[in-house]
């Protein structure tokens, strides 16, 4: 790139690779869940009465809570590389 430094020079007219453009889901959600090496996930400050298997069950009145304050610390193993930008989740209030 720049020559005399010692780094790498393209060759006169060879045209310099591009990183790859996001994948075509890139801006929609996408379920990971499937994707989950389950028995490698936990959840450090889980409330045993609200595991972290909860959030996989498909029933919204079950959920994740933290067993000492609102904070949790989540440890999410997947089977492949993947790269989450963000994550989303809902508020969950029991009763």
């Amino acid at each position: 790139m720049f020559p005399g430094l010692g780094g790498a020079t393209l060759p006169t007219g060879a045209p310099a690779e591009q990183a790859p453009g996001p994948a075509e889901d890139g801006d929609k959600l996408v379920d990971l869940s499937d994707k989950l090496d389950k028995p490698l996930c936990y959840c450090r400050n889980e409330n045993s009465a609200y595991p972290w298997t909860n959030l996989f069950i498909g029933d919204s009145r079950l959920g994740l809570q933290s067993d000492a304050d609102e904070q949790l610390i989540i440890h999410l193993a997947f089977q492949e590389f993947m790269r989450v930008c963000d994550m989303y989740t809902i508020l969950f209030m029991s009763m």
